[in-house]
């Protein structure tokens, strides 16, 4: 029998491309692909431990995965993995346990596990190239990975290390290889993409341009990426080249306090923060900007609140991914003094939720009339709406029709539903 493999991902894009480069791997010496809540001869769990709900996640699909019958095995990898080996390994279920730095030789190991699931003799697993994203009509191409930041409150470079760059040659050839499977956006993700360099390629802005230059790529979007290296030769980039390059931008807050994020290890000021948004808007016409915030950092009073609360509504800001602070173990964050009850932090961020939901509402009702091109998200199941993704970062109700898949579709904007646009197909 053909042997199967189900994948689960939490966490951040950079692990999702992680997972279908695994998924690209396993394919190529014979694994069938089911969904995870098939049976499946091995499950494997793509971990995050960005926080502790990050973690709880992790441990149900763990679980889920062990209620399974019949003969399985249950792999482990990631980043929860590189934090705490050694708890992961101890889980009811798990038989395998695979560390960030080992998630390049998954087909090695697998083989050497459990041999009699691989009929050819096996050498080390070469990376390849990416050309399908298992139910995705978007496809993700990773540029980069690691971290050079250090904030004081993250794991991510304890368990993903020092930054380091995809070779651009390496990048232009996967996209070029998933526009000829048919996609048309393509986000460039990493942990620090604003840092991306590579030999005489000098700034993320120059891969861009090469991008552009040397694909047919119609839709090329950026990831998170940190306000501080946002440049005005990035800026103007986007302007020009816009709708090709994405008019979205995710920019990390964290804190509209400069004393938390003076604690935080932040580069930046909430006043330069603001700047950068300012004139990201001023700009690049019709552009959504998201941000991260967390709440609930220790020692955060009611002061350092409301400047956040302040900046959240300045009116610079689009939507919101709200965290609530946990204590990562081996961070810095962790041994600080003035730790908030759980109460506090979970009313403050639901007064952040709340600003966002509005803010999302603005964005929205700003694009009544306007004509955009929309991705669907994936194919609808039978009753509910179809749904897509603009370029600017928004979600609108498609038509279903042969032409919601990959294919970039026209609509005007012609109301405002609960959370999305309502769009009608115009023809160009």
């Amino acid at each position: 029998m053909t042997p199967r493999v189900a994948f689960e991902t939490i966490g951040c894009r950079l692990n999702q491309y992680e997972t279908e480069s695994m998924a690209a791997q396993l394919s190529l010496k014979g694994f069938r692909r089911v969904a995870f809540e098939q049976e499946a001869d091995l499950y494997i769990i793509n971990t995050c431990t960005v926080t502790g709900r990050a973690d709880a996640s992790c441990r149900r699909a763990i679980s889920a995965a062990a209620r399974h019958d019949g003969k399985k095995r249950i792999i482990v990898v990631g980043c929860m993995v590189s934090a705490t080996p050694e708890e992961v390994a101890s889980l009811n279920g798990v038989d395998l346990v695979v560390s960030n730095k080992q998630k390049d030789n998954i087909v090695h190991l697998l083989s050497r596990q459990w041999p009699e699931l691989f009929s050819n003799q096996l050498e080390k697993a070469e990376p390849s190239l990416l050309s399908e994203f298992y139910q995705h009509n978007r496809a993700w191409v990773k540029i980069g990975d690691g971290c050079n930041q250090n904030c004081s409150y993250c794991i991510v470079p304890l368990v993903r290390g020092r930054l380091v760059n995809r070779a651009p040659q390496e990048i232009i050839d996967e996209i070029n290889v998933l526009v000829r499977s048919g996609y048309q956006e393509v986000v460039l993700t990493g942990v620090h993409v604003g840092e991306y360099r590579y030999d005489n390629v000098s700034s993320l802005t120059a891969l861009l341009g090469i991008i552009l230059h040397k694909t047919e790529l119609n839709r090329v979007r950026l990831s998170s990426i940190e306000p501080q290296e946002i440049t005005s030769e990035l800026i103007k980039f986007m302007a020009n080249n816009s709708p090709r390059v994405c008019r979205h931008l995710h920019l990390p807050l964290q804190s509209g306090s400069n004393r938390i994020l003076k604690l935080m290890h932040r580069p930046y000021a909430r006043e330069e923060y603001l700047e950068t948004a300012k004139t990201i808007k001023d700009s690049i016409d019709n552009i959504t900007i998201g941000a991260d915030v967390i709440v609930g950092f220790p020692s955060e009073n009611e002061d350092d609140f409301a400047q956040t609360v302040a900046l959240a509504e300045s009116g610079f800001l689009d939507y919101l991914h709200v965290f609530s602070y946990s204590d990562r173990k081996g961070t810095e964050a962790s041994q600080l003094e003035g730790k908030l009850k759980s109460s506090v932090i979970k009313e403050r961020n639901e007064i952040l939720r709340k600003i966002s939901l509005r803010s999302y509402r603005k964005a929205l009702e700003r694009q009544t009339g306007k004509i955009l091109g929309a991705i669907a998200e994936r194919t609808a199941k039978k009753g509910e709406l179809h749904m897509g993704i603009t370029d600017n970062y928004l979600r609108i109700s498609m038509p279903q029709s042969d032409r919601n898949g990959r294919a970039i579709v026209s609509l005007r904007v012609a109301s405002i539903g609960d959370g999305f646009l309502v769009g009608t197909p115009v023809t160009i």
